[in-house]
C-alpha cells in the first residue's frame, strides 16, 4: 500500500509538536528563525523582512477588463468560478452558469468556447474549477459527476478521468473541491462521513476531510492524508441527524500551486507543506497570533455582512429569517486566525487573515517559498476574494500579476488581471 501521511489528528498536532520543539531551542526572535526538527524544516517568523520601499504592490487599475452588461453573449457571464493565465498571454474562463470554457486573448478578445451542459464527453453539470497543466492543457473538475477533464490549449477534449479513490484508504469518501493543479497532479478534497452510527455530536469536527491526488496521467487517485473538518453542531433526534453550521468554526484549508501544496487550520497561524506524492510533511512556517475573541459586535457585523449577500429585492420576511437563523446559531468564544491561503506561480504563500462578512479584507501576508515573512500586499476594491481558496471564484496569483473576478454595483462580473510590481 501506498504511502499515506499522516492521519487524524496526527496531522497538525505533528506540525504543532515540530514548531513548539523548534521554539524551544531557538535564539532570540530577530526576524525569522530556520531550524530543523527530524528532517522538517521549521520557520518562525517574529516580523516581516520587507523595508518601506520593498514592499510589493499591485495596480488600481487593470491591465484586461473582461466582461459586459450587455451586447456579444461571450462577453456576459452568469457565473465565473475559475479564470487562468496561459503562457502565451491567453486567458481562459470557466462559467459554470454557461456550463462552458471560453478563451480570450492577452488584451481581452473572444477566441473560442468549449462545453456545455451535459453529463457526455466534453460537458459539466456542475463545472467549478479549472487550472493549468504543463503544455497549457486546462483540467476541469464537475463535482456533480464526480470528474475530471483534460482539455488541449485551444478547447480540444483530450482525456476524462473519475475521481474516485483507487489507491490507499478512502474509498468511501466523496469528492467535494478541487484544490488545485501541483507537479502533474489535481488535488482533491473529499469528505469522509464515516459509519453514520458512530456519528459524533455537540460541536465536533465532522466530517472528515481526505486530501487526495489525481494523476493526470494514468487517472489513479492516491490518498494523501486525514485531516479533522470543520467545526459544526451535530444533533441527533431519534433516527434523524443534522449538521448546523457553528458561527466562526475553525477547519482545514489547502492550497495547490507552483510544486507546493500548501495546508493550514485557521485557528492557528502555522502552515504545513505537504508532498502532493504521499502525503508527507516536510516543511512546517509559523507566527506567534493570538486568535481574536468573537464578540457580539463582531457578530453583527458578520451578520450584517452575510444579510448585504441577499439579492436587493429579498423580501422582509426572508431576510429576518436568515439574520434569526444565524443569531440562533452557536458561536465559537474566538475567530479563527487564518481564512485562506494562496500558492502563486514562484511558490511564494498568500495567508488571508480571518475576517467577518461585513469587514473589508485586510491584506494578504506575503512568505517566501523559504517561509521568510516578507509583509503585506493589498489587493483593489471590488475583486472578490472566496472565504476560502478553493471557493468559486478561485483566484490565480501569477509571477507578476493576480487574476480574478471583480463584481461592480450591479453585481455583473467581469474578469481582471492586475499587474503585481515587485
Amino acid at each position: 500500500m501506498p504511502a499515506q501521511g499522516p492521519a487524524l489528528p496526527a496531522f497538525f498536532a505533528l506540525a504543532g509538536l515540530v514548531a513548539t520543539a523548534a521554539c524551544d531551542t531557538a535564539p532570540a526572535l530577530i526576524h525569522t528563525i530556520h531550524t530543523d526538527s527530524a528532517g522538517i524544516s521549521i520557520v518562525t517568523s517574529a516580523a516581516p523582512q520587507w523595508g518601506p520601499d520593498e514592499r510589493w504592490t499591485v495596480d488600481a487599475e487593470p491591465l484586461v477588463e473582461i466582461g459586459a452588461v450587455t451586447g456579444a453573449p461571450e462577453y456576459q457571464f452568469s457565473e465565473v468560478v475559475a479564470a487562468v493565465r496561459l503562457s502565451n498571454g491567453d486567458i481562459v474562463v470557466a462559467d459554470r452558469g454557461a456550463s462552458e470554457l471560453r478563451s480570450y486573448d492577452a488584451g481581452g478578445n473572444f477566441q473560442w468556447s468549449a462545453g456545455r451542459f451535459g453529463e457526455g464527453p466534453g460537458e459539466f453539470e456542475s463545472l467549478d474549477y479549472v487550472g493549468v497543466m504543463a503544455g497549457d492543457s486546462l483540467v476541469t473538475h464537475d463535482a456533480t459527476l464526480l470528474r475530471a477533464q483534460v482539455f488541449g490549449p485551444h478547447g480540444e477534449l483530450a482525456r476524462m478521468f473519475r475521481v474516485a479513490i483507487t489507491e490507499g484508504a478512502g474509498e468511501g469518501a466523496v469528492a467535494d473541491k478541487a484544490v488545485g493543479v501541483v507537479d502533474g497532479l489535481l488535488v482533491v478534497r473529499l469528505l469522509e462521513y464515516g459509519d453514520l452510527d458512530e456519528m459524533p455530536t455537540g460541536i465536533v469536527r465532522w466530517p472528515q476531510v481526505r486530501l487526495a491526488a489525481l494523476d493526470l496521467g494514468d487517472g489513479a487517485v492516491r490518498s494523501l492524508a486525514v485531516l479533522p473538518g470543520h467545526e459544526g453542531h451535530v444533533r441527533i433526534d431519534g433516527d434523524r441527524w443534522s449538521h448546523g453550521r457553528y458561527v466562526f468554526a475553525k477547519g482545514p484549508e489547502f492550497a495547490a500551486a507552483a510544486r507546493s501544496l500548501a495546508v493550514i487550520d485557521t485557528e492557528a497561524w502555522s502552515v504545513s507543506l505537504v508532498s502532493p506524492r504521499d502525503g508527507a510533511i516536510y516543511a512546517v512556517y509559523r507566527r506567534d497570533v493570538p486568535p481574536r475573541e468573537a464578540t457580539t459586535a463582531l457578530l453583527d457585523l458578520h451578520v450584517d455582512g452575510i444579510l448585504d449577500l441577499l439579492p436587493d429585492d429579498a423580501p422582509a420576511e426572508q431576510v429576518d429569517l436568515v439574520e434569526q437563523m444565524w443569531r440562533d446559531r452557536p458561536r465559537a468564544p474566538a475567530l479563527p486566525v487564518l481564512r485562506s491561503i494562496h500558492v502563486d506561480a514562484t511558490g511564494y504563500l498568500w495567508l488571508a487573515p480571518y475576517y467577518v462578512a461585513g469587514a473589508h479584507p485586510p491584506p494578504f501576508e506575503v512568505h517566501a517559498p523559504d517561509g521568510t515573512w516578507l509583509g503585506s500586499v493589498s489587493v483593489p476594491p471590488g475583486l472578490q476574494r472566496a472565504f476560502i481558496q478553493y471557493q468559486a471564484p478561485y483566484m490565480e496569483i501569477g509571477e507578476d500579476y493576480i487574476l480574478g473576478v471583480w463584481t461592480d454595483d450591479l453585481d455583473v462580473q467581469y474578469v481582471r488581471q492586475y499587474r503585481i510590481n515587485k
